[in-house]
């Protein structure tokens, strides 16, 4: 699915890379962006559902920890370590499983995502058709209760998320207010 937008500036993944690893301002982004979808099931190693989201507003340069700290008044919180990821820069962490770079963004419980469709096997399928392939895992039929960031300490109506999407998953994201199309 491709978003028709006039003015995008094609790029490539170690090019955005480049121009986005140095930045360290507290900056809103944009984006669409191919994920696993969490509840899917895996065959030999690869989740059989991903789903395409846009993000209205994200924020790079947020420190999770400050943020937390900030939002609970919890001034002992630390961070636990990241799994399976090593920070490059305030921007960019890198999977160390596939050595592939990811940006490190957040989004609040009040900003606006889009789910804009599922896919498997590179075709579109509804939510009904994955139901009825059975690539949902039980956790899609009985969801857990999650907590809030900082491991709960955030309340509810402060909540936010982390997202670290793979930029090779990126297919748009205006970023500085310049809207880049995002290719291998």
């Amino acid at each position: 699915m491709q978003t028709e937008v006039l003015n995008q500036q094609p790029i490539s993944v170690a090019n955005f890379t480049e121009l986005i690893k140095d930045f360290t301002k507290s900056t809103t982004i944009s984006m669409t962006y191919f994920v696993d979808d969490s509840r899917s099931r895996v065959v030999k190693g690869e989740k059989q559902v991903q789903k395409l989201v846009r993000v209205k507003n994200a924020y790079i340069n947020h420190n999770y920890t400050n943020k937390v700290i900030k939002l609970s008044g919890e001034t002992e919180f630390k961070a636990e370590e990241m799994k399976g990821k090593e920070r490059v820069s305030t921007t960019i962490i890198r999977s160390l499983k596939t050595g592939e770079m990811m940006l490190d963004a957040k989004i609040l419980k009040t900003e606006a995502v889009e789910l804009l469709g599922y896919f498997h096997n590179g075709k579109e399928i509804t939510e009904a058709e994955a139901i009825l392939m059975g690539l949902w895992t039980d956790s899609y039929f009985n969801p857990t209760p999650k907590k809030t960031a900082g491991r709960g300490l955030v309340a509810v109506e402060d909540d936010f998320r982390m997202i670290t999407p793979y930029i090779s998953r990126i297919t748009l994201i205006k970023f500085n207010g310049t809207e880049y199309l995002i290719s291998e």
